[in-house]
């Protein structure tokens, strides 16, 4: 990933800022997967998870 940005851009990161990037990114992934999983009303991700939407109690879906 440092190699990539280094290319790119034309700087090089520190590990601190790398670290930084590579978690925004990851914790980006999984709220959006979260999102989509738990919140979307999409019908077929909707049927599959009705199960476990309730039973974290957490996510109306009705």
């Amino acid at each position: 990933m440092d190699k990539i940005v280094a290319i790119w851009l034309g700087l090089a990161v520190s590990e601190q800022t790398s670290f930084l990037i590579k978690s925004g990114i990851f914790l980006s992934v999984c709220g959006a997967t979260l999102f989509v999983a738990l919140a979307t009303s999409y019908p077929a991700v909707h049927d599959t998870l009705h199960n476990v939407r309730h039973a974290l109690a957490v996510v109306p879906c009705h």
